[in-house]
């Protein structure tokens, strides 16, 4: 039931929007689109069934991108479509991590388009670290969700990426754009900046920049803004910090909190925290794989 309502309300929507096509200007057309597109996100991070919205999303994708097709420049549309195929990817890749590759990169490319719409910002988008690390002086505080989705694939991309040495040289950017996030507004998106480089210090090797200290401190943080209730930092600080420093007993007894708290501590974190549950499941019967 709860299918055939999202599909109901797909349908109606494109009837709208040919309407909206034939009678009224593209301003109209944007501000419809951009609402329902809202209005999906925000029920499907509500909802329970990780598998109906992942089931779901494709078709939410190619209508984002058909929206786009005519609105190329519409820099709401590109950042939505940089968080849709992030978000998208993060359910794939326990999977596939290939076809997540593919998802990140075209997140990443929607994440570059945005941020490219703003004059001062296109010139150092493609330009070495040296030149590129000036980009912070130009980026606008209102445009930080742009920055953070175009990161935050950037570095997804990055992350099943790491057999090369191209794609890996693109990572100080990344940090360079999540550092200036959290100088912003380190609370946005239930401090996500923060898991991020909490997982970035974690993930790498102490030769590499690795900093086991560092992780503990942004994931940490992450918890303290989201008020603990994103289950997602407890696996992750699992995943990457306690590994990291060969922590068994850190290990289990994170993803064994993470089965005990309920789903529900915040609705806009339920699908990410059905997630959350699922991926500690696996890792805890990985434990002596590990340790």
């Amino acid at each position: 039931m709860v299918y055939l309502s999202f599909l109901s309300k797909t349908i109606t929507f494109f009837v709208f929007v040919i309407l909206v096509f034939n009678s009224c200007t593209s301003r109209l057309v944007n501000k419809a689109a951009e609402s329902f597109i809202e209005d999906v996100a925000n029920a499907s991070a509500n909802h329970d069934d990780v598998e109906l919205i992942t089931a779901a999303t494709p078709t939410f994708l190619l209508m984002l991108e058909g929206l786009l097709d005519d609105n190329p420049n519409n820099t709401t549309l590109l950042t939505n479509a940089a968080k849709g195929y992030t978000s998208y990817g993060f359910l794939v890749e326990p999977k596939d991590r290939q076809r997540a590759r593919r998802l990140y990169h075209r997140a990443m490319n929607f994440g570059l388009r945005a941020m490219s719409q703003h004059p001062q910002i296109a010139p150092y988008l493609n330009t070495p670290y040296n030149e590129f690390r000036h980009i912070v002086q130009d980026l606008d505080p209102k445009a930080i969700d742009t920055v953070f989705w175009t990161a935050s694939s950037w570095g997804a991309w990055i992350s099943v990426s790491t057999e090369s040495m191209q794609a890996l040289a693109e990572l100080p950017k990344v940090i360079l754009l999540m550092e200036w996030i959290i100088e912003h507004d380190e609370t946005l998106n239930y401090g996500s900046p923060h898991t991020f480089l909490g997982l970035y210090y974690a993930a790498l090797p102490p030769m590499l920049g690795g900093k086991p200290d560092k992780s503990l401190y942004h994931f940490d943080k992450a918890l303290e803004i989201s008020k603990h209730q994103s289950l997602m930092i407890y696996v992750q600080k699992a995943q990457y910090y306690a590994r990291q420093i060969f922590d068994r007993n850190l290990y289990i007894s994170l993803l064994e909190t993470v089965l005990e708290k309920p789903v529900d501590l915040n609705p806009e974190l339920t699908l990410q925290n059905v997630a959350a549950k699922e991926m500690a499941r696996q890792l805890l019967a990985q434990t002596e794989d590990f340790f």
